[in-house]
């Protein structure tokens, strides 16, 4: 089996593309590696994939429509598991263009990829940032979403959108996923707890956005739900609370999270003393 990861080289695209490595499965992994973000932290994560000899990386920009193209008619992957985007809510208000070509036309670029390649199944990273400032927790997958509070939310929702166009016309089963401020070792450093473990291990002390009303469902198995889903084993434009609802997940896929905050947390403290030599 063949699968198609786009972020490969980012946090969950890393750690999904290791676990299907190490079940035999052949992946093709991209990435543009871009700079939101130091780019030796994805090289170090690429380094731990090379190792597998069924891996096999291409640097790609899916904004690129005739790469793409030409990706998808060489490789004919039999399942796509898109998580390449442009993250970041405040970052969109500087570099707003990033989003409409990472977010929108590649997101495009994939699902044509998909029409004319037909996998047996397409998953893509939507974002828990679609609920914008919903007064209803938790949050649930019946909720209106119309509202959002940031180019990056508004590009989410139009991915899924999108998906659900396609799906609907080319018959191409298709499986969207807000995330929750996924967490662990490998992690983005732009996430509040990356910032807050360096400041603690440098002597600074910790940035509080909101004078501390802010509330965050963390998410530490995020690779299980797509593991699941892959039938495999195993500031401006910020919201004050993200709270999720994972009934409805549960009754789709069977999995429920069970790993306590502290849990996760103290697993990305053990990565990042030993990445960082602190």
């Amino acid at each position: 089996m063949t699968l198609l990861i786009t972020g490969a080289a980012g946090f969950v695209g890393f750690h999904l593309s290791r676990s299907l490595l190490s079940e035999g499965i052949s992946v093709i992994g991209i990435d543009n590696l871009n700079d939101y973000y130091n780019v030796s932290l994805k090289l170090a994560r690429l380094e731990q994939l090379k190792g597998y000899s069924n891996f096999e990386f291409i640097k790609l920009d899916l904004a690129d429509r005739a790469a793409t193209e030409a990706l998808f008619q060489t490789h004919k992957p039999q399942a796509v598991v898109h998580l390449a985007a442009q993250a970041g809510v405040r970052y969109s208000l500087k570099n707003p263009h990033a989003y409409l070509d990472s977010n929108l036309a590649g997101f495009l670029n994939i699902l044509e990829g998909c029409r004319h390649c037909q996998p047996e199944h397409l998953v893509f990273a939507s974002s828990s940032s679609v609920y914008g400032n919903n007064k209803k927790v938790p949050f649930s997958t019946d909720d209106f979403v119309d509202h959002p509070v940031s180019l990056y939310a508004a590009t989410k929702k139009s991915n899924e959108l999108m998906a659900h166009a396609y799906s609907h016309l080319y018959g191409i089963p298709t499986t969207g996923l807000r995330f929750f401020t996924v967490y662990g070792p490998w992690g983005r450093p732009d996430m509040a707890y990356f910032l807050f473990t360096k400041a603690i291990f440098s002597g600074q002390p910790i940035k509080v956005f909101n004078r501390g009303y802010m509330q965050r469902d963390f998410t530490y198995e995020t690779l299980r739900i797509l593991m699941t889903l892959l039938k495999v084993s195993m500031q401006p434009g910020d919201v004050p609370t993200t709270f999720a609802e994972i009934e409805d997940l549960e009754q789709a896929v069977g999995f429920k999270p069970q790993t306590p905050l502290e849990e996760g947390l103290g697993e990305f403290v053990h990565w990042y003393r030993h990445y960082y030599s602190v």
